[in-house]
């Protein structure tokens, strides 16, 4: 199945996708909707070792840690929730791929975007060599 989280801003133009999507079998859930459950229960959602490949938007993230992107919403993702779900991910999933979309370096003069990006696709490939090895 498909598993969406973090999820803001659903349009009415995007809401008849949104529905097919859940109506299909996608879980999907808005960063308030993690936050009230809690990042441990998040993370029981997805089937255990299930092979896994984890594309992360970085509009997902709060645009006051990650304003290079073209589609900003406040009431995003700090840094460390996101980093606390890729790795319980890498803990119970075999990662088979990833990536990270949504990147607009134009849109970020202070280039933090580009560091957070980086930050933390060098944590999650750390977390999935780390988890292979024990």
């Amino acid at each position: 199945g498909l598993s969406q989280f973090g999820i803001r801003n659903v349009s009415s133009t995007a809401k008849e996708g949104y529905e097919d999507a859940r109506s299909f079998g996608s879980d999907i859930l808005s960063v308030r909707q993690i936050r009230e459950l809690g990042i441990d229960k998040l993370i029981k959602r997805v089937p255990k070792r299930d092979n896994l490949y984890l594309t992360i938007d970085i509009d997902a993230f709060c645009p006051s840690i990650a304003a290079g992107t073209g589609t900003p919403s406040h009431g995003g993702f700090l840094y460390y929730e996101v980093l606390e779900i890729v790795q319980g991910r890498t803990k119970q999933n075999n990662i088979v791929g990833i990536d990270l979309v949504e990147v607009a370096p134009a849109y970020d003069p202070s280039e933090s975007t580009q560091i957070l990006a980086a930050q933390l696709l060098l944590n999650l490939i750390g977390f999935i060599f780390h988890n292979r090895q024990a």
